[in-house]
Order: C-alpha cells, then structure tokens, then sequence
C-alpha cells in the first residue's frame, strides 16, 4: 500500500467518524440556526412600513418598480413596502435631487440605478429591491420568449450601479466585507476544525484504537490523514453553509451582496489553506502529548492564544492596514494567516511583502509539520500522565 492510499483510509475514515459526532452534528446545526436567523429575522420582527421615494428618467422603469413592489410585499405579510415614482425630465435634475436627498434613488431607463452613496442602508436595501425587481421583469420576458438564460440572469446584476460619491466607497466596503468574513472564516475553522483534530488525537488514545491503527499505518500517515479528513470536512460544512446562505438572501433580500474583486478572494482562500495546515499540525501534535480530554485544553491554550492575539491584531488591520503592528505580524507565520489578507484586501501590502509572507509561511509549515510529525510520534504511545513536547521528541524514533 502506497502512502497516499494509507492517507486516503485515514481521510475517509476521519470523515465518515467526525461526520457523525455529536459535536460536528450540534456545530451544523448551530450554523444553520444563525444563518436562518440573520435571514428571516428581519422579516418576522419588522414593525414598521417601508417607503421609498425613486425618481425615474424616460422610459421602462415603471415596469421594474412594479415587479420590485410585487416582490417586498408577498401574501400574508403584514409590513408593506411602497415605492413612490418622481419623475424627472433629465437626469441632471434626477442626479440633483438624489445628491440633496430629495428622493432614494434614481432609475435611468429601467437600465441603471443612481445612489447617492455606496453605503447608506436605504440605498443599498433599495438597489436590492430594484435589483430583484429588474431581475424578476427579465425572467418573464424570456419564458415569454423560450429563451433559456435564467441562470445567467439570477448570477448577475441586471441593472449598473452608480454612486454619486464615487466608487471609493462602495469598493472599500466590498473590501471590507472580504476582509472581515475571511478573518471571522479562518478563526472560526482553526478553533472548530483544530479541536477536532485535538480530540480524534487524545480518543484514539484513550480507548488505545491508536495501538490497532499504528499496526497498519505510520504516524505521519496518521496525522496527515486527520489534518486532510478533517479540513475536507470542513470545507465541505462551510462551502454547503455559504450556498444555502446565499440561496436564502436571493429568496428573502434581506441583505443587499456587493460583488467581491476576485483577486481578494483567491488570495483568502490561498491564506485559509495556509493557516489551516499550519494550526492544524500544532493540534495534531498537541493531542499526542496528553491521554485524557481534561488535559487537552491545557495543552492547547497556547496554541489557542496565538490565534486569538491573530485574529485581534487583525481587526486592528482593517482599520489601520498599513500601521507598524499589521506590518510586522505580516511576517510573523502564526499571525500572518489572518494579517495578510486583510492588508491585501484593502490593498495596503506590497507585491514583495506578499511574496516574503506566503514564502515563510509555506516553508513554517513545512518545518512545523517535520517538528509536528516527529512529537507526534514521540508522544503517540505514551499513556498515563501528559508528555512534555522536550520529551516527546526527544524519544520519538528516528
């Protein structure tokens, strides 16, 4: 059996065994609970009507505030949702009244929707309304025509956005929200999945399975099997997590989604992977040091600490992404996970600074999984009382 197939069995059976824990079954549901909760919330406890005044120019927006009214205000619900038409002669006077505040909004044409800002709350709930609404006046105009671009329609924005105060804003607050939910992401997945991790480790040997298992695979194997079992679990959880969010917001329009700049995404996502592997062999090795779960925790609280500090200074960064601190911890492995994207998102870190940080944290983790894989196997099967990490790798095999 090669490597890879023993890795293999180790990630499926991490899988098939986290899967269906009590823990893992309570985190799912603790998640669709908040996520059901930011959703329709809103909709249960709101009291108060809703009024929007939209100034409109020529011709082929009625149409859209129609489809747009039809929408917010569903049977049975008792808050309604009124959209008043002004009518404007030209858009200069429409632009006008929009930058004194005299109307929401303005749609040019049913094609275009002008805001004053990028990031008032009735502006963006009112682009939202409207772009549903022109989404939905689409829709029925090709079933009308048995065209089948539906799903082109319901992934894109059909009507173009633009802000009387610039794009600055509205790119900042999209950025902004990239660098917040990627940090909230990586904390959340390295506490969850990293305790996962730390818990398989000390069962395994507490009920001796360990014993049974190191018969069949090598101790690396193992490690790399529940570090790469238990982070496809994970990824799974929140991809499935995400899609049934965002189906939620299309259906409720509670919240109003920019669209994000793809070069944030790929780089949090390239972060997340790096931070997780790192975090997760410190885990794997943690557990092997201790025999009993009420040890764990004491065990882990350094580890735990580091991401804490990680994710405040992070905060720190969103408001200041180019202060000495965020720098700093930019090239720092245990911080970086969370510093960089940050800084990137808001476009505050240069090309090199970027290149050094993946660089030192790839070959961290590299280094770190050598150090993990060897206390690892130093502290596997040593039962009864909790190993120190001097000692576990000082005995482990070479």
């Amino acid at each position: 059996m090669t490597s890879w197939q023993a890795i293999r069995l180790v990630m499926g059976r991490e899988i098939r065994e986290r899967s269906r824990s009590g823990a893992f079954i309570v985190s799912v549901a603790i998640t669709l609970l908040l996520v059901a909760a930011v959703l329709f919330l809103p909709l249960i406890f709101a009291d108060d009507d809703v009024r929007y005044e939209v100034g409109v120019v020529g011709d082929g927006s009625q149409v859209v505030i129609d489809a747009a009214v039809a929408l917010a205000n569903p049977p049975g619900r008792e808050v309604r949702t009124t959209i008043e038409v002004v009518a404007f002669a030209t858009r200069e006077a429409a632009e006008a009244a929009a930058d004194a505040e005299e109307v929401d909004g303005v749609l040019m044409d049913g094609r275009e929707i002008v805001v004053r800002g990028a990031g008032g709350e009735a502006g963006g709930a009112l682009e939202s309304l409207l772009q549903r609404g022109a989404r939905s006046v689409q829709i029925e105009s090709l079933v009308a025509s048995g065209a089948g671009e539906v799903v082109d329609i319901l992934t894109s924005q059909p009507l173009e956005v633009r802000s009387l105060s610039g794009a600055d804003a509205e790119e900042n607050s999209e950025r902004s929200v990239i660098a917040f939910g990627g940090l909230m992401l990586l904390y959340m997945a390295v506490l969850l999945y990293g305790s996962l991790i730390l818990s398989g480790v000390t069962e395994e040997k507490t009920n001796r399975v360990v014993e049974v298992l190191l018969a069949a695979f090598e101790p690396w194997q193992l490690l790399a099997g529940k570090i790469l079992g238990i982070g496809l679990l994970g990824l799974c959880q929140f991809v499935g997590t995400v899609v049934i969010a965002l189906v939620g917001i299309n259906l409720t329009g509670v919240i109003d989604l920019p669209e994000f700049p793809v070069d944030s995404i790929l780089v949090l996502v390239l972060w997340f992977i790096l931070g997780y592997s790192l975090f997760a062999v410190m885990f794997g090795a943690a557990g092997a040091l201790v025999s009993r779960a009420e040890d764990a925790q004491t065990v882990v609280a350094p580890i735990s600490l580091v991401a804490v500090a990680g994710f405040f200074i992070a905060i720190q960064a969103v408001s200041n992404p180019t202060s000495t601190l965020s720098v700093v911890t930019t090239f720092i492995p245990p911080t970086a996970p969370f510093v960089a994207p940050v800084r990137f998102a808001f476009q505050a870190i240069p090309l090199w600074q970027m290149a050094v940080s993946v660089a030192l944290m790839i070959l961290t983790v590299v280094l770190m999984t050598r150090l993990a894989g060897r206390v690892y196997l130093g502290g596997l099967l040593r039962f009864g009382s909790r190993v120190g990490i001097r000692e576990a790798f000082r005995t482990a095999e070479l």
